[in-house]
């Protein structure tokens, strides 16, 4: 067995040993193994808390509107179905900085039916939303 056989063998018994030992001594220093252990799981943790919360910032409704923004994919609306609704989330999208109302262009002009992207485009902060939400669920 040369030196190289001998190095995988002990990384690969170091997590199992990780639960009998406290610590390491090495040529270069020591290090505790649990200490490792528990900040890793505690990063962990706080990972997935904040994963949980950047996935339900945005409602699936609010969600469909940013990727129609940003995809250039039509998003039209009429007034007796869509609207009561979505005046709503689009003031909420708009609130957190995701989308922005074009030049000129208010909730009232919006008149009975039309595409939302006529009078709204998603913004830098909508696209990078956007690209971190695939990022975490890919």
């Amino acid at each position: 067995m040369d030196i190289t056989a001998a190095a995988l063998l002990l990384l690969a018994l170091i997590p199992w040993m990780s639960t009998i030992l406290t610590s390491v001594d090495t040529a270069a220093g020591g290090f505790v193994l649990r200490e490792i252990r528990r900040t890793q799981d505690s990063q962990q943790d706080e990972i997935d808390r904040m994963k949980f919360l950047f996935e339900h910032l945005v409602p699936a409704e609010e969600l469909h509107h940013l990727q129609h923004l940003a995809d250039d994919a039509p998003l039209p609306y009429d007034r007796s179905y869509t609207r009561p609704y979505l005046d709503a989330e689009l003031r909420r999208l708009a609130g957190v900085g995701l989308i922005s109302r074009k030049p000129g262009r208010s909730f009232s002009a919006m008149g009975d039916t039309g595409d939302v992207r006529d009078h709204f485009s998603i913004t830098d902060s909508g696209r990078t939303y956007l690209q971190i939400l695939q990022t975490l669920r890919s």
